[in-house]
């Protein structure tokens, strides 16, 4: 029981006078009152109410008191249940039977007030015991499971990032391997597409060992920001730029419809760099040869709206509301695809664009492709000083 609490006993009697003189003992001492006229009633009012303690009289029809305390133990919900019950026997075998059955003590008809008021503040101050008890249990429980969840987690996590980190190694070492064992027979422009993909799977390592850094720093909110005015047309046309090699090797058309008049936004530049960096390597990981990928920007009621569009396979309806979440990685259908940079890319964007004051969302379809939308603010020049 909570400090504070109104006890609630449940008294179980077939005689409805027995019923409000107990009820008349114990209600003036501020205890709420429950009736119940037979067994069956009785199991009824404890599974709706949970009251704190029951007084319960042995001899009833159809289910006596000995059978209904029986039946209270057996059950997970009730066996901390105080039970008092009240008997107009004086045969200590009958006594022993009620404890044996799981009463917690006996009151001899008539009922005595004071001592029916010392027994029953005596089983409630036990059942407050056994309620802390079970409180403190069910903490321990909760935070045994947490850790063992959390150490899973970080298993995972770093089963995930090991792998991940494996593959553009693995291609970056595959390359120079071919270009070793072809030296001087490699047509240049086999060897300078070699040379692109050990560079953009260097790049690809660099940016997720960067983002698991700075994902910490930005939950922590260690990661000062370097804000200034930062024109989102420049900051786009860079970032195509390094990915043109990759979209023509990959057959992925890549436009870029920045408006270069448009207001620039208030920004630390190399985080919005970087937030355009992961959100394109996503859409490219996710667009199959012959789609296309577009960052565009407008303004939108004190903001700028950049948004990274393709027409890839999509993300799955089940995976939507969870993708900035961290470590939900999505699969390619094509195997030669990466999942989402160990599912850490896109907790960065959001963090980094929350950090700056925006909002970042993600529309898709499966089959049909996916659009991620963030919002800066825009950069807001300070009012010029007045002359004196």
């Amino acid at each position: 029981m909570t400090p504070g609490h109104e006890p609630t006993i449940l008294v179980v009697d077939d005689d409805e006078r027995n019923v409000r003189l107990v009820e008349s003992m114990l209600k003036p001492n501020g205890y709420r009152i429950l009736h119940a006229y037979d067994g069956q009633e009785a199991l009824r009012r404890v599974d709706s109410d949970s009251p704190d303690l029951m007084v319960l009289d042995v001899m009833m029809p159809d289910l006596s008191g000995f059978e209904l305390c029986g039946m209270l133990r057996a059950r997970h919900a009730t066996r901390l249940l105080p039970i008092l019950m009240v008997t107009a026997l004086h045969a200590m075998e009958d006594k022993v039977k009620g404890l044996e059955l799981g009463a917690d003590d006996f009151l001899t008809k008539p009922i005595n007030r004071s001592e029916l008021l010392a027994k029953v503040k005596a089983l409630l101050r036990v059942k407050g015991l056994q309620d802390e008890i079970e409180a403190r249990k069910l903490e321990l429980e909760g935070k045994n499971r947490e850790l063992l969840t959390i150490q899973r987690f970080k298993e995972s996590m770093s089963q995930m990032v090991v792998h991940d980190l494996k593959n553009p190694l693995a291609g970056i070492m595959g390359n120079i391997q071919l270009m070793q064992m072809q030296r001087g027979q490699m047509p240049p422009g086999r060897q300078e597409e070699l040379l692109i993909r050990s560079l953009e799977s260097a790049r690809q390592m660099a940016r997720m060992i960067q983002n698991i850094l700075e994902v910490a720093k930005l939950e922590e909110q260690k990661m000062p920001l370097r804000r200034e005015p930062v024109t989102i047309q420049e900051v786009a046309a860079e970032q195509v730029a390094d990915l043109m090699s990759l979209s023509a090797r990959d057959g992925i058309r890549l436009d870029c419809d920045v408006p270069a008049d448009l207001p620039p936004v208030d920004a630390d530049r190399g985080l919005l760099s970087r937030i355009l960096a992961n959100l394109l390597s996503n859409a490219f990981k996710h667009t199959p040869s012959g789609g296309r990928v577009t960052v565009s920007a407008r303004e939108s009621e004190g903001s700028i709206a950049v948004r990274v569009q393709d027409t890839g396979e999509g993300i799955p309806a089940d995976l939507l509301p969870y993708i900035f979440e961290k470590f939900v990685a999505g699969e390619s259908e094509d195997r030669r695809r990466q999942s989402y940079d160990s599912g850490l890319g896109l907790t960065f964007c959001r963090l980094a664009v929350e950090c700056h004051g925006g909002r970042i969302g993600v529309e898709s379809r499966p089959g049909e492709g996916t659009t991620v939308t963030f919002h800066l603010p825009r950069h807001r020049a300070p009012a010029a000083v007045r002359a004196a």
